[in-house]
């Protein structure tokens, strides 16, 4: 997978850099908020599974015959949208930390071999990444801030400069996770599709595959989402994802 290799990577680097310090406390500094997050990130998944249960059990059990059940459901279904968009925030900040240290690592390297070889191959490398870096880390910026217009922007400019990266997909997913934020369920669809279409072979297809299933669902197309999902589970049994697109189907009512 990306994520290994580009682990297997960052740690081969990663020595090298700790010999040229400000590199490797930078990194290392990275590394240690990129966990805290993970961790929040895990306790959030905790609250949301419990909070699903308790919805779940809601529905199926009492149902709404009562003013004080729907008021409890009504809660705990506010609650679960809260965590979702933290856990998408908190994710995406883990994800700008991991292409931060993949970036640091490349300028060390690219530093180390201009000394090496005075190429100006290795010189306009860096000014790439130098770049590219400054793209998309705005980009995310604007995003955590919850500008989702100058983030969409801003990930727009990087698919369009840099469209075969291994943080292509990542930026066009971001482009339609914006719009899914704001609810813009058609424009995200659009968005989704091109992580299908364009970067067949990337690490975001499950993800944006089940977020496909759930904007047909918020446009009320419960058959197209169906078929995301099944296409989810069949094609990516091992993915996150593709647990949660099954407990959406089992929800679904028959074709």
């Amino acid at each position: 997978m990306k994520r290994t290799r580009l682990h297997i990577f960052l740690m081969a680097v990663l020595f090298v850099l700790a010999l040229s310090g400000c590199y490797g406390r930078r990194v290392h500094d990275l590394e240690v908020d990129m966990y805290r997050r993970e961790a929040e990130i895990n306790k959030l998944q905790d609250s949301l599974y419990y909070l699903n249960q308790t919805v779940a059990h809601l529905d199926t059990t009492v149902g709404a015959r009562s003013a004080p059940v729907r008021a409890s459901a009504a809660t705990s279904e506010a609650r679960l949208d809260e965590i979702q968009t933290r856990l998408e925030i908190l994710e995406s900040l883990v994800k700008e930390n991991r292409y931060k240290i993949a970036q640091f690592s490349l300028r060390g390297g690219g530093m180390a071999a201009g000394r090496d070889t005075s190429s100006a191959m290795g010189d306009t490398t860096m000014a790439q990444a130098s770049v590219a870096t400054h793209v998309y880390e705005t980009a995310y910026m604007d995003f955590t801030r919850g500008d989702y217009v100058s983030a969409i922007d801003g990930f727009r400019e990087f698919v369009r400069r840099f469209p075969m990266t291994d943080f292509s997909d990542d930026a066009q997913f971001m482009i339609a996770q914006s719009f899914y934020t704001q609810r813009d369920y058609p424009n995200a669809i659009i968005e989704f599709r091109k992580v299908v279409d364009s970067y067949p072979s990337g690490d975001k297809v499950p993800e944006a595959m089940y977020r496909l299933g759930l904007s047909y669902q918020e446009i009320d197309d419960t058959d197209t989402a169906r078929q995301y999902f099944k296409i989810l589970v069949n094609r990516y049994p091992n993915s996150p994802e593709s647990k949660r697109a099954q407990d959406l189907l089992d929800g679904l009512p028959e074709d």
